[in-house]
C-alpha cells in the first residue's frame, strides 16, 4: 500500500483502463499484470498510460510491488543487460522443477556454451527439409480431419492452434506418431507445472521415461530428426549427456509449443478482426509474411515478460530498483512505442517492421524464432487457401488475454 500511495502522489492524473471482472474503470495504479487478464485493448491503453509517465514504472505483479519497462528505447538496453537483469534467474523458479536443468537457466560462459550444443539441432538439414514439406503436411491434415466432421463451424484455437507447434515438435523430434495425443498430454502437463507441481512432476517422470529408450537407440544409430542431431552434437570435445537431452526437449514445451500456440492464436484474431486484411492474404497469400510481422508487433503471445532485478539496487532509465525486484519487460508495449511506429495500435499490413522485441535481444534471445514464424507463414497460408470464406461469428471470446502466456481463449468461425 506504501508503494501505491506513493505512486499516486507522484502523479496528479492517474490514466483508467477497463477492469474485466467488474467491468468498470480501474486505476493503473491498481493493475497487476499475473492477475488481471487485461482483455483486447485494454492491456495496450494500460501499458500507454505507464509509458506516458515514464520508460520504467512501478506496478504490481503476483500482489508484490514491481516495475514494468515500456518504451522501446528502454526494453532494447534491458534485455541485454545481464548484470542488471540477469535472465537465468527466472527461468530457474519458473521451469527447472518441471523441465530440469537446461541451458536456459544457465549464465555466463555456460549458457553459450550449453546453447552452442542445443540450438544447432534446429538449423540441421533435418529441421530444413521438415520446413519444406512437412510443416504443410501437417497442416493439411489437421484440417484434413476438421473437414472430414462436416462442421460448418469449428473453434480454430482447441482444433489447430494449440495442436499444430506440438504436433511439429514431436515429428521434428522424430516420435512415434501412434503416440502423438499421450505425448501432447505430457506437454499440458509440464505446462502446468508451474501452478501444479505434483502435474509437472507426473508429465516430467513419464515423458522421461518414454524418451529413455529413444535417446539411447539414436546414439546407436542416428537418425534424420532432432534427437539424433542433439545426441551426437560436439563442441571442443563436449557434447550433451542423457539427460542434458532430456532436458532440453522438455525446455520446448513451453518455450516453443506454448508460445507458437500463443502467436498462432493471436494471428488468426487479428485478421479475423480485421477481414479486409484476411481477404489481402486470401487474394495474395505471398502477404502471409506481412501478416505474420505485423503480428508479431501487434500482438505477442509473450506480452510482459517477468524477470528478476539483480541482488543489489540497481538504476535504470531514471528508476531506482530495490534488490530483486520483479521488473516486467513489456514487448508489448515496446512494439507499439509511437516513438519507433506510427499510428502503432493500427494493423496494417503494409507496415513492415523491422524493429521488434518479440523475441528479445541478447544472450537470452529466442533461438526458435525462424521456425515459429515459419509456423505461422505455413498455418497462415495453408488456411486462407482452404477456407478464403473464414469469418469470426464472436468477436469477444477472440480477442487475446492475459500477459505472460496472451492469446484468445477461442475463435469461433464459420468456415465456409
Amino acid at each position: 500500500m506504501q508503494a501505491e500511495a506513493r505512486f499516486r502522489s507522484q502523479y496528479s492524473v492517474v490514466p483508467l483502463v477497463l477492469s474485466e471482472e467488474s467491468h468498470s474503470l480501474k486505476p493503473i495504479s491498481e493493475i497487476d499484470f499475473a492477475l488481471d487478464e487485461l482483455p483486447g485493448s485494454s492491456l495496450h491503453e494500460a501499458l500507454a498510460a505507464y509509458r506516458s509517465q515514464a520508460p520504467v514504472a512501478r506496478t504490481h505483479f503476483l500482489g508484490l510491488d514491481a516495475w514494468v519497462i515500456t518504451s522501446h528505447e528502454a526494453l532494447a538496453k534491458a534485455f541485454p543487460d545481464d548484470e542488471r537483469f540477469p535472465g537465468h534467474l527466472m527461468y530457474q523458479a519458473g521451469f527447472e522443477p518441471a523441465v530440469g536443468r537446461s541451458f536456459i537457466s544457465m549464465e555466463g560462459a555456460e549458457h553459450r556454451a550449453y546453447r552452442k550444443l542445443a540450438t544447432p539441432a534446429f538449423r540441421s538439414r533435418a529441421i530444413s527439409n521438415y520446413e519444406e514439406t512437412g510443416l504443410a503436411e501437417l497442416a493439411h491434415e489437421l484440417i484434413d480431419s476438421i473437414e472430414a466432421e462436416g462442421v460448418d463451424e469449428v473453434d480454430l484455437v482447441s482444433r489447430y492452434c494449440a495442436r499444430f507447434p506440438y504436433l511439429v515438435i514431436s515429428r521434428m523430434l522424430g516420435l512415434p506418431r501412434d503416440r502423438e495425443e499421450e505425448f501432447h498430454g505430457w506437454a499440458l502437463g509440464l505446462l502446468r507445472g508451474r501452478d501444479d507441481p505434483a502435474a509437472g512432476k507426473i508429465a516430467r517422470d513419464a515423458l522421461t521415461r518414454f524418451l529413455v529408450p529413444i535417446v539411447e537407440a539414436r546414439r546407436a544409430e542416428p537418425k534424420e530428426d532432432v534427437i539424433s542431431a542433439l545426441v551426437h552434437a560436439e563442441i571442443d570435445g563436449r557434447s550433451l549427456t542423457d539427460e542434458e537431452v532430456h532436458a532440453h526437449i522438455r525446455l520446448l514445451f513451453p518455450t516453443g509449443g506454448e508460445t507458437t500456440h500463443g502467436t498462432l492464436g493471436n494471428l488468426l484474431s487479428a485478421l479475423l478482426t480485421h477481414p479486409e486484411a484476411w481477404q489481402a492474404v486470401v487474394a495474395d497469400r505471398t502477404r502471409a509474411d506481412d501478416a505474420v510481422s505485423e503480428a508479431l508487433r501487434w500482438e505477442t503471445s509473450i506480452a510482459v515478460l517477468p524477470r528478476l532485478s539483480a541482488a543489489h539496487e540497481i538504476e535504470f532509465h531514471g528508476a531506482t530498483i530495490a534488490p530483486s525486484s520483479w521488473t516486467l519487460f513489456a514487448p508489448a508495449a515496446a512494439n507499439r512505442d509511437p516513438a519507433i511506429y506510427a499510428d502503432p495500435d493500427r494493423f496494417d499490413l503494409d507496415r513492415r517492421p523491422s524493429e521488434l522485441l518479440t523475441f528479445g535481444r541478447g544472450a537470452k534471445s529466442c533461438p526458435g524464432m525462424h521456425l515459429a514464424r515459419r509456423n505461422m507463414v505455413v498455418s497462415l497460408e495453408i488456411l486462407a487457401e482452404r477456407f478464403p470464406n473464414m469469418r469470426l461469428l464472436d468477436y469477444e471470446s477472440a480477442q487475446p488475454r492475459r500477459t505472460v502466456l496472451r492469446s484468445p481463449d477461442m475463435l469461433h468461425v464459420r468456415l465456409r
